[in-house]
């Protein structure tokens, strides 16, 4: 599978593609079949939302609960996780390159730079057609598995709209790491641009005068033709594909126009901020200067442009959701009442009638663990393991400082971050809280992002005690995700069963969510649990760190 760098590239993506689709396809079978019995209390709570909101998931508000449970997934759920691994693969393909340092090698064959970058763009848009196509297949087995109905939705249309889409994810991804090098630019900018793109596509409708403004982000032409209910939108589809077209001959052009990393660099962009200071500040304020002061501070520099559009994420959701509770609260009463104990207990096993049962559903039980959980693991993944990865340790430790203290000071930046994005998860809740007139102590509100702040801390923690035993960023990541979710699913059912009840408290989630911070406040001796056991992890990570070589 070596022979070209197309199917090598094949060979590397593929199995992470199919996971994915798989995964989401997975994921929205098991919800059609827990709210299966509960559809009519789904449609009923569909059609009290805002048109905005349905619309959103590409529907028009007039389906079944199976179908707005299917739409979510598969226009909000599908295009972040398929539209990620497209700008992965962009981001990788040559900025990845440099960034590792085997473009030369690629070059060196011989093979020129434009047939690298079109053995590379193939492989990108495959892995865009089989991931799209694989999870229309994968959804209606799945679903049929488990005795749902797929109804009149146009999953085909949705798969060809996914695809396009997913492509120019790639695509912008591909330019920018072209015209830059730069692999954290190119993932960083699209990654935002996906974010974004999504919540203007559903907030600008909202504003009288500003509808058209919606049209300039990609997201609009995913899904606003909603075709999962209305077929293919071919002008929808043909502005993404010419736009997919565009920048892939921008990405030629510039990957051929420039010196490769390694060397000087002049690249239009360089010059472009050179000649427009303002420019170039703020693109700096986003992505962040390396600074090499210590070593926290050049850790939350290197992760800054993440936890920026992390952040904001986690910002705008917390304000949406407080405005939306008024309208949904009486059918949200009875959707609590008829779920299951086993569902419920996904959530946090709350009343979504109240302000604070709300608030825990739609934010604290799952949006804040994964996102700020998602960063920290990420870092204590890199902490170690990345520098070694990257061969970066040994100059690191070249310096006159112990491989504890660079343990110690990963985690530092690890916990800077963490607590970062719990203040923009407090800041948001109040938002919302103030927008919803909602009756919802503040005190309680920056108890339970404290809390959150404690277990992606934890998470984190995991991470890098992975990395310090293993030396690899992949299983260091493994490790922390594995603790999560692990974490996550017997906090959510042991309780279920009263024999089995007692086991939950091995769950970090058990002390981040148990005592309802939202309504009863902080508990600190949960907290100290928390810290406490990341504390010693980090202990552990140390000792596991000065005893093992360093990889080569």
């Amino acid at each position: 599978m070596l022979a070209t760098i197309f199917t090598k590239a094949i060979r590397d993506r593929s199995v992470g593609v199919v996971m994915s689709a798989l995964a989401v396809a997975l994921l929205g079978a098991g919800a059609v079949w827990i709210y299966r019995d509960v559809g009519d209390l789904i449609a009923e709570l569909v059609a009290g939302m805002p048109e905005t909101i349905v619309s959103a998931v590409g529907l028009s508000g007039a389906g079944t609960g199976t179908t707005f449970v299917l739409g979510e997934m598969l226009n909000l759920i599908a295009p972040m996780v398929l539209g990620g691994i497209a700008i992965s693969i962009g981001t990788s393909a040559i900025a990845g390159e440099e960034r590792d340092g085997t473009l030369g090698l690629l070059l060196a064959n011989p093979r020129s730079r434009t047939s690298v970058l079109l053995s590379k763009t193939g492989a990108l848009l495959a892995m865009s057609v089989v991931g799209s196509l694989f999870l229309w297949g994968a959804v209606v087995v799945a679903v049929g598995l488990v005795g749902g109905e797929i109804g009149n939705l146009t999953l085909g249309a949705m798969a060809v709209h996914l695809m396009a889409f997913t492509m120019f994810m790639g695509g912008l991804a591909l330019f920018i790491g072209s015209w830059t090098g730069n692999a954290a630019v190119a993932s960083g900018v699209s990654v935002g641009v996906l974010i974004f793109s999504f919540l203007a596509a559903g907030l600008l409708p909202l504003v009288n005068g500003l509808e058209n403004l919606a049209k300039i982000f990609p997201w609009y032409y995913f899904n606003s033709s909603k075709p999962i209910e209305s077929g293919i939108d071919g002008l929808d589809l043909s502005v993404l594909v010419g736009a997919t077209a565009i920048l892939i001959g921008g990405a030629l052009i510039g990957v051929n126009r420039r010196d490769l990393r390694a060397g000087a660099g002049g690249t239009l962009v360089e010059r472009l901020f050179k000649n427009h200071p303002r420019v170039a500040g703020y693109v700096e304020r986003m992505a962040g200067k390396p600074m090499v002061a210590n070593i926290p501070i050049k850790t939350v520099t290197d992760h800054q442009f993440a936890a920026t559009i992390s952040a904001a994420a986690i910002f705008y959701t917390a304000v949406l959701v407080g405005p939306m509770f008024n309208g949904l609260s009486s059918t949200l009463g009875e959707l609590t009442s008829a779920l299951p104990e086993a569902l419920l207990r996904i959530v946090g096993g709350v009343d979504m009638s109240t302000p604070a049962g709300w608030y825990h559903a739609e934010v604290f039980s799952l949006v804040i663990p994964a996102a700020i959980g998602a960063l920290t693991i990420m870092m204590g993944s890199r902490a170690l393991a990345g520098e070694e990865d990257a061969t970066t340790m040994d100059l690191l430790l070249a310096n006159p400082i112990t491989r504890s203290k660079v343990v110690v000071s990963k985690f530092v930046a690890l916990v800077a971050m963490a607590a970062l994005l719990g203040f923009a998860t407090f800041v948001g809740s109040v938002g919302g809280v103030l927008l919803g007139g909602l009756d919802l102590s503040i005190a309680n509100i920056a108890a339970a992002s404290f809390q959150g702040v404690g277990l992606a801390v934890l998470l984190g923690a995991s991470a890098l005690l992975g990395g310090a035993v293993t030396g690899r960023p992949k299983a260091a990541a493994y490790s922390g995700i594995a603790v999560g979710l692990v974490g996550f699913v017997m906090y959510s059912f042991l309780p279920v069963n009263e024999n089995l009840a007692g086991w939950a408290k091995l769950s970090p989630f058990y002390y981040y969510a148990d005592n309802s911070p939202l309504e009863n406040g902080i508990s600190w001796g949960y907290m100290g649990i928390l810290f406490g056991v990341s504390l010693l992890l980090v202990l552990l990570a140390s000792v596991a760190f000065e005893r093992r070589d360093i990889r080569n």
